[in-house]
C-alpha cells in the first residue's frame, strides 16, 4: 500500500461515499484533520485505510492476500503505535459492507478483534428550543473567559477538549460547546467534535452525581441553540448499541435514528483485549468461552481485578467450584473489595452453600 499524497485526496473521495455518516472520515478529506491515507495504488486506487485517534476505516472493494498482508502491516506499525503514542489504548474499525468482514478478520489475526454493534442518530438545527434550568444551575458557552474561572473539576471538560483536538487552544479556535455548572462544579458538558462544513458530531457527559435527571437533554438543547448562532445545520450522534442511556438521550434531544452498523474494536494491550472478549462473551451468555478467554488473558500477563471477577462468575455458571474460589481470591489479591457485589451477584449464588464462601466474605468484610 502506498501512503497517498495529501494533494491527491479528491482520488479517493468516492471510496468513502457509503460511509458519509462517519463525520471524522469527512474532516480528513476536507483537510480539517491531519490524517494519512494508504492506498493500494496511488493513481486508480480501489482500496483505502486512513484513521484519526482510535478511529481507523477501510473503504473501497477488499483486496487479496497480498493486500490483507500490507494492510496488516500498516495496521500493527503505524496506526497500533501511532496511537499507543498518543496515549491511546483502544480502538475500533470502521467498514462500509459486510463483504469486509473476511478482510478484517484475516488482517487482524491472532488479534483477537470484538465485533459490536454501533448506532447513529442524526438531527438539523431546527428552531431554537427552551431550555429550563432548576435553580442553582446555568448553562455556558466553552471559551477562554469560561476557562479562566476556578472551577473545581477543570480537567474533566479540558482533558475531553484535547481529545480530538490537539490543545485547549486548538478546540477554542476549531470548536465549540456549553457547560453546566453548579457553584464552582462542571456538571456536564456537550462539545462539537470533528466540525467540517455545516456538521459536527457530538460528544456529552454528565458528572456521575448528577445522572438520571435529564441533564444529557437540555445540555444537548443547549449546544443545539448555540450551534444554530454559528451556523452549523446538521448533527450526527454515534453511540455503541448496548448504550441504552445514550441512545434514549439522542431520541429525547430530537434526533432520529438513521442506521445500526458494524465495526470491530479492541485494545492494544493483549492481556486487556482478551480479557475484554471474556467480558463480551459473558454479555452473550457464553460461560465456557468467557471463561477460556479470561483464562488465556491470565497465561499473557497481569490482568486487573474485574478480569479475575469475570473468571470467577463463569466458573461458577458452569460448575467449576474451585476455580471459581481461585479466581474470587486472586480478584480480592488485586483490589476488588466490594462485598455488596460479592454476596449480590446471581453468578456466584451457587457457591453460597460450599466450603470457602464464608472465607471469601471474611476477606472483603
Amino acid at each position: 500500500m502506498f501512503l497517498l499524497n495529501r494533494l491527491d485526496f479528491e482520488r479517493v473521495r468516492s471510496l468513502f461515499r457509503k460511509m458519509d455518516m462517519h463525520l471524522p472520515l469527512q474532516a480528513i478529506l476536507a483537510g480539517n484533520v491531519i490524517a494519512p491515507i494508504y492506498v493500494d495504488n496511488p493513481i486508480n486506487p480501489q482500496v483505502a485505510m486512513t484513521w484519526t485517534g482510535h478511529r481507523i476505516y477501510l473503504a473501497g472493494t477488499p483486496g487479496n492476500t497480498e493486500l490483507i498482508r500490507a494492510a496488516r502491516k500498516i495496521f500493527l506499525e503505524n496506526f497500533s503505535m501511532s496511537a499507543w503514542n498518543e496515549g491511546i489504548d483502544s480502538y475500533f474499525l470502521g467498514y462500509p459492507t459486510p463483504k469486509w468482514e473476511p478482510f478484517v478478520q484475516s488482517m487482524l489475526q491472532q488479534k483477537y478483534p470484538i465485533k459490536n454493534n454501533r448506532l447513529y442518530f442524526s438531527r438539523s438545527a431546527g428552531r431554537e428550543e427552551p431550555v429550563n434550568l432548576p435553580e442553582g444551575f446555568s448553562i455556558s458557552f466553552v471559551d477562554r473567559d469560561f476557562l479562566a474561572k476556578s472551577w473545581s473539576n477543570l480537567d474533566y471538560l479540558t482533558d475531553e477538549m484535547v481529545s480530538e483536538r490537539v490543545s485547549v487552544e486548538d478546540f477554542l479556535d476549531k470548536s465549540f460547546g456549553v457547560c453546566l455548572t453548579n457553584n464552582d462544579l462542571i456538571v456536564g458538558w456537550c462539545l462539537s467534535e470533528y466540525n467540517t462544513g455545516h456538521r459536527c458530531e457530538i460528544g456529552i457527559s454528565v458528572h456521575p452525581d448528577f445522572r438520571l435527571r435529564g441533564f444529557a437533554v437540555l445540555l444537548t438543547k443547549a449546544f443545539i441553540n448555540q450551534a444554530r448562532t454559528l451556523e452549523y445545520a446538521k448533527f450526527g450522534w454515534h453511540c455503541h448499541a448496548g448504550n441504552v442511556g445514550s441512545a434514549a438521550t439522542a431520541l429525547k434531544a430530537g434526533f432520529e435514528k438513521i442506521s445500526d452498523y458494524p465495526v470491530y474494536m479492541g485494545w492494544f494491550d493483549d492481556v486487556i483485549n482478551i480479557a475484554n472478549n471474556g467480558y463480551f462473551a459473558h454479555g452473550r451468555g457464553e460461560f465456557t468461552e468467557a471463561l477460556d478467554f479470561y483464562e488465556k488473558a491470565f497465561s499473557l500477563g497481569d490482568a486487573p481485578d474485574w478480569a479475575f471477577w469475570g473468571a470467577a462468575c463463569d466458573a461458577a455458571m458452569i460448575g467449576e467450584v474451585d476455580k471459581a474460589f481461585k479466581y474470587l481470591d486472586m480478584a480480592i489479591d488485586h483490589g476488588f473489595d466490594d462485598p455488596d457485589q460479592i454476596m449480590g451477584s446471581k453468578y456466584l449464588q451457587n457457591l453460597h452453600d460450599k466450603e470457602g464462601w464464608s472465607v471469601i466474605l471474611k476477606r472483603v468484610q
